[in-house]
Formats: structure tokens, sequence, C-alpha cells
């Protein structure tokens, strides 16, 4: 007897508790993704800082500066370009947030 209400209650927590579960893991799985997202465009932009800083400490003339200058140019084609690829990514990642979530909403519907 007490081995049914309790399989019972096992089963209808289940149930009840599956659609939530599932949510906390699309949000945990977003949350990482974005995380690495920013942690690897910090990097990626302290590395360019760090090396623009290199390059101006080794001015020493007037070609040098010229130099760094072109350099600078260079340096931020780069940056733009390094944001135009950080901003698809994460479009990316929120358009797979959306269709988990469109996903998890239409199965809420389903039952």
């Amino acid at each position: 007897m007490y081995t049914n209400i309790f399989q019972n209650f096992n089963e209808h927590s289940e149930k009840t508790f599956a659609p939530l579960l599932k949510f906390n893991q699309l949000v945990a799985n977003n949350f990482t993704a974005l995380t690495n997202l920013q942690l690897d465009a910090a990097r990626q932009y302290a590395d360019i800082g760090l090396s623009q800083l290199q390059v101006s400490t080794q001015v020493k003339d007037v070609q040098d500066l010229v130099s760094c200058g072109s350099k600078q140019l260079e340096t931020m084609t780069r940056v733009s370009q390094q944001m135009v690829e950080d901003g698809k990514k994460l479009a990316e990642l929120t358009q797979e947030f959306k269709s988990g979530l469109e996903a998890l909403a239409a199965d809420a519907q389903k039952k």
C-alpha cells in the first residue's frame, strides 16, 4: 500500500518538475556559453591592447612613429572585425536559446 503511494508520488513529481528541470538546464547551458563567449572576448581584446602597448613602447624616432600609426590602423581593423564576429556569435547564441525556449513551450502545450 505504501509502496504505491510513494511510487505515485515519485511519478507525479517527475512529471511536474520535468519542464522546470529542462528549463533550468537550458538556462544553465546558455549562461555557461555566454560566460565563455565573454571570457574569450575579454582575453582577445586584452591581447590586442597589450600588443599595442608593446608596439608603442618601441617608438624611438619618426619612422617608428609612422610604423606605429599604421599598426594602429591595422589594429583598429582587427578590433572592428573581432567585434563583428563577437556580435554574430552572440546572435547565434541568442537564437539557440530562443529555439530551446520555443521547444520547451511547445512541449508544455502538448501536455
